[in-house]
């Protein structure tokens, strides 16, 4: 598992999106699991229940999505992986001196990256421009995602 993929970029695997295809082409290209931490995990699920709230989701739809996310699981498409959390908040805390002040990323956005790194790998896939500066100052090569992608 190379590549790391903000949990932005997961939401469009399960939910329409306008770059939900370029995301299904990337992970269908790159064909290795996904790594997905406890994170990802709550960031996705609370992601979607804001769109219940917003009624940009139903909360039937919701069911769907989390029991799908669980199945992909169980089926290895995504593969939990243990975080050092202490280790990250270190990591983050560096991560943050060197590129909040020139990247404008958010604490989650600058975790993610720490995660990341932390894990070893290789690139960082992401939608939010700011997020993917921030990887690359940490070293990370940045997959930009658009509805434009390309493998």
């Amino acid at each position: 598992m190379k590549v790391y993929y903000d949990t932005g970029v997961l939401l469009p695997l399960y939910i329409e999106e306008p770059f939900s295809e370029a995301v299904t082409r990337m992970v269908e290209t790159r064909a290795e699991p996904i790594a997905l931490n406890h994170f990802h995990e709550v960031e996705f699920e609370n992601a979607l229940r804001l769109k219940v709230f917003r009624h940009e989701l139903t909360a039937d739809r919701l069911k769907v999505i989390l029991s799908a996310l669980g199945d992909d699981i169980q089926a290895g498409r995504f593969i939990r992986r243990p975080v050092n959390w202490p280790q990250v908040f270190e990591e983050a805390r560096r991560l943050s001196e060197a590129s909040t002040v020139k990247t404008g990323s958010r604490t989650l956005d600058i975790l993610h990256i720490a995660v990341a790194v932390k894990w070893g790998c290789e690139s960082f896939a992401s939608a939010d421009k700011r997020q993917l500066k921030a990887a690359a100052i940490a070293g990370l090569k940045v997959l930009a995602i658009s509805a434009k992608w390309k493998p």
